[in-house]
Parts: structure tokens; C-alpha cells; sequence
């Protein structure tokens, strides 16, 4: 009995020890969009990473782990690009609303709505008439020109992330189903491990189609704005 309790410590650091964490950084899960992170103010570094994944010493599973967790951190990247480029949208078109050239055209196009409420369609139709008229400056140009390659490269990848979750979410649980076709003391790490990542790939099924579509929305427009 002693014996057993002297060897029990030592069975879970090897099982805690099993499973080991490593970052993944933009140029890891997105490598196309890597380019444009900093420079278009996404919130991110290189510094670290920003999502992690675990390995356990099993190819099966730790290729499972990466892959879901590459996935993971490209709608993390989509939804931060989304959110950066409409706030960065609708800065300019609010920007547009006190333009004296413009103001009736505006009012026509968006009614009575404030301009802090303009609405992502709205932003789009102020800065396309704003164009019309030659009162997009330089710098929304330039803006609106490198967005629209950023969005067209997300919209790619995302779009294969979408197809791409259905197969995951079904090896998942397949290697859950035959977790103990692993090495009995890498069970705990590989069981504990799929869970979470399931789970992680769940979120991913909810969140990726809606942020798909918002930025095809941003897509569409901002190459009429080029």
C-alpha cells in the first residue's frame, strides 16, 4: 500500500508532463494575412502568439490539436480584421456627414440615422457617394485598396475554415471515441485535451459562417470604392 502511494505522485507529473503548450502567431495561422496585421491595426504581435495548442507525443493527436487550433486562431483574426475595418469604415463615412457637398445626397441615402449609427451597409453607400463627388481623400484610397486584397485573401481562407470545421468536428470525435488506442499514460492528456478542442471547434461552427458573410459584405463594397 505504501508502495502505491509513493508511485501515484509520480504517475500524474508523467501525465501532467505529457501534454505541453506552444503558441501559434498570425504568420502560423493565417500566413497570407500576416503582412497586413500590424499595418492595418488588428490588435496583434508576433510576440508570443495569441492561441496555443497542446501536444502530447502521439502524431495523431498532436496533428489533430494543431490543426484545430490553426483554425481557432483564423476566425480570431477574421473577426479582429472585421471589427477593425468596419470601425475604420464607418470613421470615415461619420467623417462625411458634415461634408456640405454631400449632406443631401447622405440624407437621402440614410434618412434620418446619426451618423454614429450608421449601419456597415450605410457607411458603404455614404463613402461610394462620397467618391462620386471626389471627396474621398488619399489616404481612404489607400485604405480602402489594400483592405479589399486583406479581405478578398480572409474570405478564401475563411471560407475553407467553414468546410474545413465539419471534418474536425467529426475526427474529434473519433479519436475521442478511440482514445485508448493511444499509450495508456497519454489517455488522460489526449482524452482532457479533446474535449477542450471540441469544444473550441464548436465555437468555430457558430462564429465563422456569420463573420463570412460580414466580410463579404465589406468585400463587395470596398471594391466599388477602389
Amino acid at each position: 500500500m505504501k508502495r502505491l502511494i509513493v508511485l501515484l505522485p509520480v504517475m500524474l507529473l508523467i501525465i501532467v508532463s505529457c501534454a505541453k503548450q506552444y503558441p501559434l502567431t498570425v504568420a502560423d495561422v493565417a500566413p497570407n494575412l500576416a503582412q497586413f496585421s500590424e499595418s492595418h491595426n488588428w490588435g496583434f504581435t508576433d510576440e508570443g502568439g495569441f492561441v496555443e495548442y497542446i501536444q502530447i507525443g502521439d502524431p495523431t493527436f498532436d496533428n489533430f490539436f494543431k490543426t484545430a487550433a490553426k483554425l481557432d486562431g483564423l476566425v480570431i483574426v477574421a473577426q479582429a480584421m472585421t471589427q477593425s475595418t468596419t470601425g475604420t469604415l464607418k470613421k470615415y463615412a461619420m467623417s462625411k456627414a458634415s461634408n456640405e457637398v454631400l449632406k443631401e445626397s447622405i440624407s437621402e441615402v440614410v434618412g434620418d440615422t446619426k451618423p454614429e449609427n450608421y449601419t456597415t451597409e450605410q457607411s458603404i453607400a455614404v463613402m461610394k457617394l462620397a467618391k462620386g463627388q471626389n471627396e474621398v481623400s488619399a489616404d481612404e484610397t489607400k485604405f480602402f485598396v489594400e483592405t479589399t486584397l486583406s479581405l478578398g485573401i480572409g474570405v478564401v481562407a475563411l471560407g475553407k475554415g467553414v468546410n474545413e470545421t465539419v471534418n474536425l468536428l467529426k475526427e474529434g470525435a473519433n479519436l475521442l471515441k478511440n482514445v485508448k488506442s493511444t499509450k495508456p499514460w497519454l489517455i488522460p492528456a489526449a482524452t482532457k485535451g479533446l474535449k477542450g478542442t471540441v469544444e473550441n471547434l464548436k465555437g468555430v461552427k457558430n462564429n465563422a459562417p456569420k463573420t463570412l458573410e460580414e466580410m463579404k459584405v465589406l468585400l463587395e463594397g470596398f471594391k466599388a470604392l477602389n
